[in-house]
């Protein structure tokens, strides 16, 4: 294992050792988040205008992608914010972001114009935890379990 460069100022190493465990878990916790604010919607807000997008984007039956979209952004959204099953959430998450992406390619990098910049960069810190796992302080680490 590489050994971690030494610190110009040494003292503040024991707050980078303290806070570690909580700034991965507030990463997490926002992720998740921000895909339950995404995936809500789709189930409970306006199911019928988001069938009629994905029938555009060319995922048709759009009522069947508008739900497991849905469902895979709120639960999944929900789990990984908890850290519960973390691993096994991440991969549909994943591979939703990754088309996300190939869908957004033809707008561009940047986010306001419909770019590929919020499906990537949710992507890596997806693939983090898909990587990595909940962390010290998620319900997984609490289970003692973890796939």
């Amino acid at each position: 294992m590489a050994k971690s460069p030494r610190l110009i100022v040494p003292a503040l190493g024991i707050f980078y050792w303290l806070l570690a465990p909580f700034t991965e878990l507030a990463v997490r916790v926002v992720a998740g988040a921000s895909l339950i604010a995404h995936g809500y919607p789709k189930l409970f807000v306006n199911p019928d205008a988001n069938a009629a997008f994905f029938e555009q984007a060319g995922f048709t039956p759009g009522m069947f992608w508008a739900i497991i979209v849905g469902l895979t952004e709120t639960v999944g959204g929900l789990c990984l914010a908890m850290g519960f099953l973390t691993r096994l959430v991440a991969v549909p998450i994943l591979i939703f972001l990754l088309t996300a992406i190939a869908y957004h390619w033809q707008f561009g990098f940047y986010w306001n114009a419909r770019g590929i910049e919020y499906p990537l960069f949710f992507s890596l810190v997806v693939l983090h935890f898909l990587m990595r796992g909940g962390g010290r302080l998620s319900i997984d680490a609490k289970l003692g379990r973890e796939i």
